[in-house]
């Protein structure tokens, strides 16, 4: 992918801390920074108020990520204005004086530039914990993004992710007429799927069945399963239609893969299925291959960490992060020896929920080390913290160990190993990989994930008839 140096402009409060939050938040979203300069503001001239400083960053990445700096940026408290040039042209935007700490939304974004006719606009939904994240796209060029961050006082208030969605949706059909988006240029909608029951790869049109299931108390427990259910109420008066493209609960295991030697309870399919997949098919192209003519092992490295044996176009194996099977990770145990694990569970010390909540978000890196955050811990390896250097080498231990795994499970007969996901930013992390498993097969990063390009990838496929629809249910 082509990768581009663009300058940015920012006006930061004199806060303590400030420059490592910046460029920390910079590398974190996955941009080189190139060159930076810091100059305090002299009081007369200072762009917004006293006690402030400039930053000039030259910032080098995608185009596709870079048009995302301003919202991403603007969501750190220190940061007053964002500047950049986009088509020729400086584009500022600032963090409204006015707005309440309990507002989700920052003011407008610029205004959005009128469809290009022979291109496909598609609005993509992401609903995070926290978050909802929406962008509009003219075929696979983005011309609006934005996280809107909620707060947690005013989520705290609903009794489910469910209860939210009014808000949510609010939030992004406000943000869409400030933007001045014609809700009738808009030819599909495509929304993240939640815990939908196991499906086949594929885009799949939301129908009755699928927001049926996505309102069961199973597959509503994050919001992630908003994403389909705000896609559909938008695109329902407008007559266009609403997609899900490859949500978690993918399913084209090897029947070998399924048992586990205690009847009544299966291995499950549930990954990284969007970015693996749409990961794949990107190096596919770059090796000159369809996708459906490899065999690849993918390593999704963030919060979760999922291993997939790609195999002409299926994943016939793949471990279950959030059952805990697999590697530990920043929040996850990974899999656990189960007569120790048994004993806890009986001890009475702990409730069925809190031992869910040892094994899914308190355990891993955070456990050991009480930070979850990858930055954390390599300043802690800096500061000569030999522990620190131990979690997370054995963390890329584990991973290496499940590559060689799925590698077996391909008959020793790869194409290709990937490292996607945030963790790959970390140079040290994927370097301990690699000296591992190079022997394999040829290893490709592609550091963090870009879900809302690859939903947008999805409905393409569809919307220009080189792949069929899949119907749910």
């Amino acid at each position: 992918m082509t990768r581009k140096t663009e300058r940015v402009e920012l006006v930061v409060l004199n806060k303590p801390g400030v420059l490592g939050r910046v460029a920390g938040h910079i590398r974190h979203e996955g941009w080189n920074i190139k060159r930076l300069v810091v100059d305090e503001d002299e009081p007369a001239a200072a762009a917004v108020q006293a006690g402030t400083s400039t930053m000039e960053i030259d910032i080098e990445g995608t185009h596709t990520k870079l048009a995302q700096v301003m919202d991403r940026i603007l969501n750190l408290d220190c940061v007053i204005s964002v500047a950049m040039i986009q088509n020729g042209q400086k584009i500022v935007r600032r963090r409204s004086q006015d707005t309440a700490a309990s507002s989700p939304v920052f003011e407008a974004a610029s205004a959005v530039p009128p469809e290009k006719q022979g291109r496909f606009r598609i609005l993509a939904i992401n609903p995070g914990s926290t978050s909802t994240k929406f962008s509009l796209f003219d075929d696979d060029k983005s011309v609006l993004t934005k996280t809107i961050q909620h707060d947690a006082a005013v989520l705290s208030r609903y009794a489910s992710a469910l209860d939210q969605k009014e808000l949510r949706r609010g939030c992004i059909v406000k943000c869409l007429e400030e933007a001045g988006v014609d809700s009738a240029s808009l030819d599909a909608i495509a929304g993240r799927g939640g815990l939908l029951k196991p499906i086949e790869s594929g885009t799949y049109q939301i129908n009755q069945k699928m927001l049926e299931d996505l309102h069961s108390a199973t597959a509503s427990i994050h919001a992630s399963a908003l994403g389909a259910i705000i896609a559909a109420e938008i695109a329902g008066p407008l007559s266009i239609p609403a997609y899900v493209v490859d949500p978690i609960v993918v399913d084209e295991m090897d029947r070998n893969a399924k048992l586990t030697g205690m009847p009544g309870i299966e291995r499950s399919s549930v990954f990284h299925a969007l970015n693996q997949k749409a990961i794949a098919r990107r190096l596919a192209a770059q090796l000159g291959k369809p996708y459906e003519n490899t065999r690849f092992v993918v390593a999704h490295l963030g919060g979760g960490i999922t291993v997939g044996a790609h195999r002409y176009g299926r994943v016939i194996d793949v471990n279950d992060a959030l059952s805990g099977e697999g590697p530990f990770t920043p929040e996850r145990t990974g899999a656990i020896p189960a007569i120790p694990l048994i004993s806890m569970c009986f001890s009475g010390e702990y409730t069925e929920a809190e031992m869910i909540e040892k094994v899914t978000k308190k355990g891993g890196m955070k456990a050991y080390l009480g930070t979850g955050d990858l930055r954390d811990v390599q300043k802690m390896i800096h500061d000569g913290d030999e522990f620190a250097a131990l979690v997370l080498d054995s963390m890329a231990y584990q991973v290496s160990r499940e590559i060689g795994a799925m590698v077996a499970v391909l008959e020793g007969l790869v194409d290709a190993i990937i490292l996607t996901g945030g963790l790959a930013h970390s140079n040290r992390f994927t370097g301990a990989i690699k000296q591992r498993v190079d022997k394999l097969a040829p290893v490709y990063v592609f550091p963090g994930e870009d879900e809302m390009l690859a939903l947008i990838g999805g409905v393409l496929r569809v919307l220009r008839g080189e792949e069929q629809a899949a119907r749910y249910g």
